[in-house]
């Protein structure tokens, strides 16, 4: 193997054309970008939902089964209602199409917090950054969503607010 780089190349060793990891920590020969993004993908522990410009789930990962109890198979295919409390949709959906008609949304660089909805039934308060997908013309084929799930970190910040209520509350009584 030579240990020149060819003009295709950049200087962390990514080709151009984007197929090949040469130069890379890794050391594994035929390592593409392509497997390495399924990879990461098949393995995060969040949630990764693509949708399409309809709402429809074109991919699940195996956190967002984890999360929220549905398998690839059962949610793959599906409005991504499955996953939107029924009183959060009406709100959710008018967003979700101005997005695909402009092709903006004010949340790209923003971490989210909002309810959800497992697959039982029980509510769920998850947070979430979006990315829109376009394609090479710049149309928005979909959006993509990484979520983690922050029921119980959100459940003691609540009660944290409660207690400290309540000692104002106590204090001001005593004044």
């Amino acid at each position: 193997m030579s240990s020149e780089r060819s003009d295709e190349e950049t200087e962390s060793g990514v080709s151009e054309g984007g197929s090949t990891m040469t130069g890379t920590g890794s050391g594994v020969a035929g390592v593409t970008e392509e497997w390495l993004a399924a990879a990461v993908v098949k393995e995060s522990a969040e949630a990764i939902v693509v949708t399409d410009p309809a709402g429809i789930i074109r991919l699940w990962n195996d956190g967002a089964a984890r999360i929220f109890g549905f398998s690839a198979d059962e949610a793959m295919g599906q409005s991504l209602d499955v996953i939107i409390p029924e009183k959060l949709r009406e709100r959710h959906w008018n967003g979700y199409f101005q997005t695909m008609a402009t092709g903006y949304t004010r949340y790209g660089d923003k971490l989210l917090s909002v309810p959800a909805s497992h697959r039982d039934g029980h509510r769920l308060s998850i947070e979430f950054s979006v990315a829109l997908l376009r394609d090479d013309a710049g149309q928005i084929v979909g959006i993509s969503a990484i979520m983690r799930e922050i029921t119980e970190r959100r459940n003691a910040e609540k009660a944290l607010r409660t207690k400290l209520a309540e000692l104002e509350k106590n204090r001001s009584g005593s004044a």
